[in-house]
């Protein structure tokens, strides 16, 4: 079939479609924490929060299989200029991803705040899921549709600590450059290529870290302040907004770490390669 013939166009279109969605999904995931906030119910919010993460994580399974195929071309044809070309347009697609899902955020927290109360009533959250079958919820929920407006973004960053917005950038941008920047490695590396794929925790390591030890218990702090009203709402209204801002901001600097960490993920897998055991 014709369509065949240009697979890698129509892989890219596909996997940058799947990757702008789970970026998507990632940055409304916030929209569980203020619905956790405004129903007292937070760790219930945490649980809603896991499953936006976990979505994500599925649509990875589709995205992942269609880069590494548009890898093996890219390795096969020595075209690393149209590869590099590919991969931006994916790190355009994860930008345009985390602008959606920021601005999805007031619609989401409203939706997620009434599937709290059903998962209270039914004790499952497959059943409160299921709610969503039923034509008077899913027209609800479309009713509840609203684009932000100007009064989203009146919130100030000036009762949040600056330093875990600053390093909410740099978690963003090296989780996005760290999957691609391997598969790039194993282009401009073609000898080592599994090194260069199975070293893209050298990358997403970092993101990890600064995720694990500084934004998320932040983030977390600044939601259980809320909620036991230590805090106004509009502080996580103001933590949500900047963070969309500085996830954005990360998603523009990965295209400016791909290169570089690439670089550095085929350097390290050529000397774990000439520096190995050897049998002759």
């Amino acid at each position: 079939m014709e369509i065949f013939r240009h697979f890698p166009d129509l892989y890219l279109i596909v996997a940058a479609v799947l990757y702008m969605f789970a970026q998507a999904l990632q940055m409304a995931s916030g929209a569980a924490r203020l619905a956790g906030v405004r129903t007292k119910r937070v760790a219930t919010g945490l649980t809603l929060f896991n499953l936006f993460a976990t979505t994500g994580r599925l649509l990875n399974l589709f995205y992942a299989p269609l880069l590494s195929s548009l890898t093996d071309h890219a390795r096969s044809t020595h075209d690393i200029s149209g590869f590099d070309s590919s991969l931006r347009l994916v790190m355009v697609a994860a930008t345009l991803g985390a602008v959606i899902g920021g601005a999805l955020i007031p619609w989401a927290s409203r939706i997620l705040a009434r599937g709290i109360g059903s998962f209270e009533r039914t004790g499952s959250l497959i059943a409160a899921l299921g709610r969503l079958a039923s034509p008077a919820v899913f027209t609800w929920v479309f009713s509840e549709f609203r684009l932000p407006t100007a009064a989203t973004l009146r919130y100030h960053a000036k009762a949040l600590p600056k330093s875990f917005l600053i390093w909410n950038v740099v978690v963003t941008a090296f989780w996005v450059a760290g999957p691609l920047s391997s598969l790039y490695a194993s282009v401009l590396a073609p000898e080592v290529t599994a090194t260069c794929i199975a070293l893209s925790g050298l990358i997403t390591g970092v993101a990890t870290i600064t995720l694990t030890l500084i934004v998320d218990p932040a983030a977390a702090l600044i939601t259980d302040q809320t909620a036991l009203e230590h805090r106004p709402e509009a502080d996580v209204k103001a933590m949500l907004l900047y963070l969309v801002l500085t996830g954005i901001v990360g998603t523009l600097l990965s295209q400016v770490l791909l290169v570089p960490a690439a670089g550095v993920i085929a350097h390290v897998a050529r000397f774990l390669y000439d520096h190995g055991i050897h049998h002759h």
